[in-house]
This record gives structure tokens, sequence and C-alpha cells, in this order.
């Protein structure tokens, strides 16, 4: 069993890969536009790519690491680094951070 100590080194710990590489983000949730947040985007699965007449497309999968009050819900969309992202799952367990799941697409 977890107690309060083991809780706020795990948040400490997800601070840190957070802060390493910190994006600011801005969730676009239905047609409300929330306020940014920050985040850490790193690689999830790899990616795969389609074609079909005239068209092509290119998918892959991010993890969104975020703060325990970070704000995001699975259908969130927002763009980085030129990139249109759409969240497909949010963990369940947000005792010592948010870790959701996001798809890529360009």
């Amino acid at each position: 069993m977890l107690d309060q100590f083991d809780l706020e080194q795990m948040q400490a710990d997800l601070e840190t890969i957070r802060n390493d590489n910190p994006v600011s983000i801005v969730l676009r949730r239905g047609k409300v536009t929330l306020a940014a947040q920050t985040v850490r985007i790193t690689r999830g699965r790899p990616g795969r790519a389609s074609s079909g007449t005239n068209t092509s497309e290119a998918r892959a999968d991010a993890l969104i690491v975020g703060a325990v009050d970070l704000d995001i819900a699975r259908g969130d969309r927002f763009n980085a680094n030129g990139v249109l992202f759409e969240v497909t799952f949010v963990r369940p367990d947000l005792r010592a951070g948010v870790i959701a799941e996001a798809t890529l697409s360009s």
C-alpha cells in the first residue's frame, strides 16, 4: 500500500520528467478552449502509415504527462510542434500525476 511519502515521491519524479522537456498546450474540448497547461509529450507506440488513391495518412501515438491537476479528457485536441493530437485515453490512477495517451496525425 502506498503511503503519503510514496505518493509525494512519485509526484516529484513525474514533475522532474515533465520539466525535463516541458511543452505548453492549449486543449480544445468541443467548442471550449481551455487555458494553457504545461505537459511533457513523449513517444508512445510506433507509428503506422496508410495510403489510398491520391491520399496518405501517418499516425503515431504519444504519452502526455502532467501534474495531478492537469485538465485533460478523452476527445480533447491540441496542436504541438505543428502536429494535431487527439486524446484517446486518460489513465485512471491520478494520484501521482496525469498520464494520457494521444494519437497524432500528419
